[in-house]
């Protein structure tokens, strides 16, 4: 998930500009598609694939005091099967149609974004992708997500005012599809910034249960980092119990954290407090911040952190531009590109 333009958590990002071509080929209110690029969902068909396009299992986790807090709903629902089946509803209505001048434009973006992943592998841009036109009721204006092959691209930011955020946004977001359906390029980088899978499943007692956020873009927090003597998983956690009118943004409930996991023997449990704090506070984990490296500060999960990490070795790969990167980024970054010239 990111939002930009704006920083969230403590996001930063690098911009290029690269020139691309333009496909001619246009149709409105249809599924279009061009091989090996991009396709556009009109109405009808995104407002299905949100709903049942899921094999994160994004659904199966969403917690309730998400749905309320997407939904703006004062009111809680009694349950979480009441609330998951109008937040379903309430999916389906956020979808948008797309207008020509969108679709060419980001049809350039696009053929910029696949000319930067073909200078290192053709292989790696990945095939099917779907953009998906939002509305802003849910995240909030400037949210760019992914679920299965879909984009989804926030209605807000059109007319497109800067092409290079935009394409610096979009290989950020390409890169959440490649490694979603790549598992074995998506353990090699995460385990170049300390994060491998867990050999057991990790749970959530039931206080992180109900107050925790997913990260579309990054549902799972099965993969744990060491730190010192602990293992830990990265999550984010609404800050309040409940929907306030006062705070309307998504982004004012978001709290991060890492937290301790525990063997509980067939499993691992991650540690709280009985308010579902953390005990391992971000200022006692520098560790964390060692192993991930400085190329980016957007670290909610390792998706995220990897999914800057390869926009900006692309950028500096197809530049010929390092400059930019410590000593200990660099070295990340080439690691990277290594592992992305094996694809």
């Amino acid at each position: 998930m990111k939002k930009s333009l704006i920083q969230i958590c403590i996001l930063s990002m690098s911009v290029i500009l690269v020139l691309g071509c333009r496909s001619n080929k246009r149709t409105q209110n249809t599924v279009e598609y061009k091989p090996s690029l991009i396709s556009f969902l009109d109405s009808t068909t995104a407002a299905k694939a949100i709903i049942d396009d899921d094999s994160d299992g994004l659904y199966d986790q969403i917690s309730k005091i998400e749905i309320e807090i997407q939904m703006k709903k004062e009111k809680p629902f009694s349950n979480r099967d009441d609330a998951l089946m109008a937040y379903k509803k309430f999916m389906a209505r956020e979808v948008s149609p797309w207008q020509p001048k969108e679709r060419d434009i980001l049809l350039d973006v696009f053929q910029i974004v696949k000319k930067l992943c073909d200078t290192l592998s053709p292989r790696l841009f990945p095939g099917g992708i779907q953009l998906i036109k939002v509305k802003t009721n849910h995240y909030g204006e400037d949210v760019y997500y992914t679920g299965n092959h879909n984009i989804f691209i926030p209605e807000n930011i059109f007319p497109i005012k800067n092409e290079e955020a935009l394409t610096s946004v979009m290989t950020h977001e390409v890169f959440h599809i490649l490694s979603r359906y790549n598992p074995e390029l998506k353990h090699a980088l995460y385990q170049l910034i300390g994060f491998q899978k867990a050999k057991k499943p990790v749970r959530l007692n039931e206080v992180l249960n109900k107050k925790l956020l997913t990260n579309p873009d990054g549902v799972s927090y099965q993969y744990v980092i060491g730190l010192d003597s602990i293992l830990a998983i990265p999550l984010i956690t609404s800050k309040l119990s409940s929907y306030q009118s006062s705070k309307p943004a998504f982004f004012d409930y978001l709290n991060f954290d890492l937290y301790r996991i525990q063997d509980i023997g067939a499993y691992y449990e991650a540690v709280s407090d009985e308010a579902g704090n953390t005990t391992i506070p971000l200022k006692s984990t520098p560790e964390f911040f060692r192993k991930i490296k400085d190329n980016t500060r957007y670290v909610i999960h390792p998706d995220e952190i990897m999914a800057d990490n390869f926009m900006l070795a692309l950028q500096a790969y197809s530049s010929n531009d390092y400059s930019k990167f410590t000593k200990e980024g660099r070295e990340l970054i080439d690691n990277i590109l290594k592992e992305i010239e094996k694809f």
